[in-house]
C-alpha cells in the first residue's frame, strides 16, 4: 500500500484500496449522503440484518469491478498500451463510485415518487454535473493527463455519458466498459448478490465469485471487444445467474417486503410536499432515509400507511399466485379478486400486482453475433460458442416472475375471508 492509497475493510471483500484522489470524492457530501440510503429498502422489517446502504455497495462496486477488469486484461490480453489499460481501469472505478448517487431514500422503492420523466440515473448525472463530485472527477482526471498524456481525458461528462449509454465519439471500447457496470453479469450484479445475502443472513446470493471473475476474458468481434467467458466459467456463471434468481423470489419478492414497498408508496404519496421529490439536485440531496422516517413518524398519527410502517404493522396476504404463473392462474386471480371485493368490499383490500422479472434477458436462441448473447471461448479447443447453447439451465431460466397478491386490510373479516379463499382454491 503507496503512501497515496488508503484502503476500506469491507465486510463482504476485506480490504478495499482507494486513492487518495478517490477517498476525497468519496469523502464528499453527495456520496457520504449513501451513508443514509438503505440499499434494499424496509427489506430491514423482515431481515433484520439488511441495515446496509449504497455507501458499502458503491464501494464493493468499485472493487469488483477493478476485479474483474484485471482479470479480462489479463485473460484476454488487449492491444493496449499500458496507459489505455490504466485509463479504462480509472474510468470503470469512477463509473462504479457514481452510480448509485442518485437514488432516492430507501432506494428502488421511491422510484415512483420521483418527479416526473425522472428517474435515479437522471439524479446521478444532475449530482455528477452540479456538484463538487464534478469538480472532484476533475481533479482526479487532471492527475491522471499529467501522468499519461492529454490523450486520456477523464471529465465527468465523460463518465456519465459511458455509463448512460452514449457512446461518446462512437468509441465501441466504451461500449465495452459499460457492460462491466451494466449487463447481465456485471459488477453491480456481482456485488449486491453477495453483499445483500450476508447481511440478510440467507445463502441464496452466494455463488463462486472467484472462479467467475477468474474465466472473465475478451471475444473481439469486427474491432469491437465484449466481455466473455472461459469454458471453465460456465457452472460459476449459472451459479451467479441462479443466485440472482432466488433472491428475487426469496427475498427481494418477499411478500412482507413488497408489503412495505407498496406502503411507502401510499405514505409518500400524501406526505411529501406535491406527492414527489424535488427536482432541484440540491434540495433533492438534503432528503435521505432518516428525513423520510422521521416525516412518516410525524404523521403516524393521522396517515394509515406511515402508521404500518412505523409501527410494523402488516396486512395478512390472503391469496397469491404461483411464482411463474400460467393465463389459467392470472384468470383465477382476477375471478377471486372480483369476488372478494364484491362479497367484502374493495376498500378492505389491497393488492400488488408489479413483482415481476424476467429471470434475465439472455436470448435462448442466438449466435455470437447478437450483441445480447454471452459469449463462452473454449481455447483448449478454439471454439467460441455462448452460454444459451452451452447452459440447459440458461435455457430453462426464461419464465417471468409474477407474483400477484392480495393483502386483507380488516383484520375483523379475516377469519370469514380465509375460509371464502380455501373453498375458491379447494374448487379450483
Amino acid at each position: 500500500m503507496g503512501k497515496n492509497h488508503d484502503k476500506f475493510r469491507d465486510p463482504v471483500h476485506g480490504f478495499i484500496e482507494v486513492s487518495r484522489l478517490e477517498r476525497e470524492l468519496i469523502d464528499s457530501e453527495p456520496f457520504q449522503r449513501l451513508r443514509n440510503i438503505k440499499q434494499l429498502a424496509m427489506t430491514c422489517l423482515v431481515f433484520h440484518g439488511a441495515e446496509h446502504t449504497r455507501f458499502g455497495h458503491s464501494i464493493g462496486v468499485m472493487h469488483m469491478v477493478t476485479r474483474a477488469f484485471e482479470s479480462v486484461v489479463k485473460n484476454g490480453k488487449p492491444d493496449w498500451t499500458k496507459s489505455k489499460i490504466a485509463y479504462y481501469r480509472q474510468i470503470l472505478r469512477l463509473m462504479a463510485l457514481i452510480h448509485d448517487l442518485g437514488h432516492a431514500p430507501f432506494s428502488h422503492a421511491a422510484e415512483s415518487v420521483l418527479p416526473a420523466g425522472m428517474e435515479h440515473e437522471d439524479f446521478t448525472r444532475k449530482i455528477v454535473l452540479e456538484t463538487e463530485i464534478g469538480d472532484l472527477i476533475h481533479k482526479i482526471g487532471d492527475s491522471f493527463q499529467h501522468e499519461h498524456g492529454n490523450e486520456y481525458p477523464i471529465t465527468p461528462e465523460l463518465i456519465c455519458d459511458i455509463y448512460q449509454g452514449k457512446n461518446p465519439g462512437d468509441n465501441m471500447e466504451y461500449v465495452f466498459l459499460k457492460s462491466f457496470m451494466d449487463s447481465e453479469m456485471d459488477c453491480d450484479k456481482m456485488d449486491y448478490l453477495l453483499r445483500d445475502a450476508l447481511y440478510c443472513g440467507v445463502n441464496y446470493g452466494n455463488y463462486d465469485v472467484d472462479r467467475l471473475i477468474s474465466c472473465l476474458t475478451i471475444y473481439q468481434s469486427d474491432d469491437c471487444p465484449r466481455l466473455a467467458i472461459q469454458s471453465g466459467g460456465v457452472q460459476a456463471f449459472e451459479e451467479f445467474m441462479l443466485a440472482r434468481y432466488f433472491m428475487f423470489v426469496q427475498v427481494y419478492f418477499h411478500r412482507t417486503r413488497r408489503f412495505f414497498d407498496k406502503m411507502y408508496f401510499m405514505a409518500l404519496e400524501k406526505i411529501l410536499p406535491g406527492g414527489t421529490f424535488p427536482a432541484s439536485t440540491k434540495e433533492y440531496l438534503m432528503w435521505d432515509d432518516y428525513r423520510v422516517w422521521n416525516l412518516m413518524k410525524e404523521h403516524a398519527h393521522t396517515n394509515n400507511a406511515c402508521y404500518n410502517i412505523v409501527h410494523r404493522n402488516v396486512y395478512p396476504r390472503v391469496f397469491e399466485t404461483k411464482t411463474h404463473p400460467a393465463e389459467a392462474d392470472f384468470r383465477n386471480f382476477r375471478h377471486i379478486r372480483r369476488n372478494l371485493y364484491t362479497q367484502f368490499g374493495k376498500n378492505n383490500f389491497i393488492e400488488d400486482c408489479s413483482a415481476d422479472k424476467m429471470p434475465h434477458k439472455i436470448p435462448t436462441r442466438t449466435t455470437p453475433d447478437d450483441e445480447h448473447a454471452i459469449i463462452i471461448i473454449d481455447e483448449a479447443e478454439d471454439k467460441i460458442s455462448t452460454i444459451s447453447e452451452e447452459s440447459i439451465i440458461i435455457k430453462s431460466l426464461t419464465k417471468k416472475i409474477n407474483i400477484q397478491r392480495i393483502y386483507l386490510c380488516n383484520r375483523s373479516i379475516y377469519d370469514d375471508v380465509t375460509q371464502y379463499v380455501q373453498e375458491y382454491v379447494h374448487l379450483m
